[in-house]
């Protein structure tokens, strides 16, 4: 499990990095829905799935020096995924916006801003939590109070994305299945 885990984050990083060396000005449309919709699929997991994962995972960070994942506090693992995460989001604002790609690529930009925020603000916390060797029911509770501050929000900038990714796909014969 930790080698799969290993290598997708690898394999995410690099192609975080050959995305972000590569202009994203004059995208063809492909491009443009490959960036601005396929990297939402990293907040499909977003909320109580995907912070009980992470806690049951052991925490590790990539390590430049190393040039491989090393262990870690959970603190640093939540904020070093969020760092990948923003890493994506630049990504999407350097994306040139015109009449074509403009509903398309503020609903992503929505998602994602938002997302990050609520990251920050409450993966944190938990991760710190987690650290510090709260107990479970803590834990707990504050994954919870999560969910039910941030699920209706994300659900909700989620399906706009995937309205606005459909519709962006269908004009430019892009092939793609959007679930919603």
């Amino acid at each position: 499990m930790k080698k799969i885990l290993n290598t997708t984050i690898l394999f995410l990083v690099l192609t975080i990095g050959s995305l972000v060396s590569s202009s994203c000005t004059n995208l063809s449309p492909e491009k443009t829905f490959e960036i601005a919709a396929l990297n939402a699929n990293l907040l499909s997991r977003f909320g109580s799935k995907e912070i009980n994962e992470k806690l049951q995972s052991e925490a590790q960070v990539y390590d430049e020096g190393q040039k491989k994942m090393i262990p870690s506090s959970y603190y640093d693992a939540f904020k070093y995924d969020i760092s990948n995460l923003e890493t994506r989001f630049q990504t999407i604002k350097d994306i040139a916006e015109d009449d074509d790609n403009k509903e398309f690529l503020q609903a992503s930009k929505d998602l994602f801003t938002y997302a990050i925020a609520k990251q920050k603000e409450g993966y944190l916390p938990i991760a710190k939590m987690k650290d510090e060797k709260a107990s479970p029911e803590q834990i707990e509770k504050a994954i919870t109070d999560f969910d039910t501050s941030t699920q209706n929000d994300i659900d909700s900038k989620f399906t706009k994305l995937m309205n606005e990714a459909k519709a962006y796909a269908e004009k430019h014969n892009i092939n793609a299945k959007i679930g919603i």
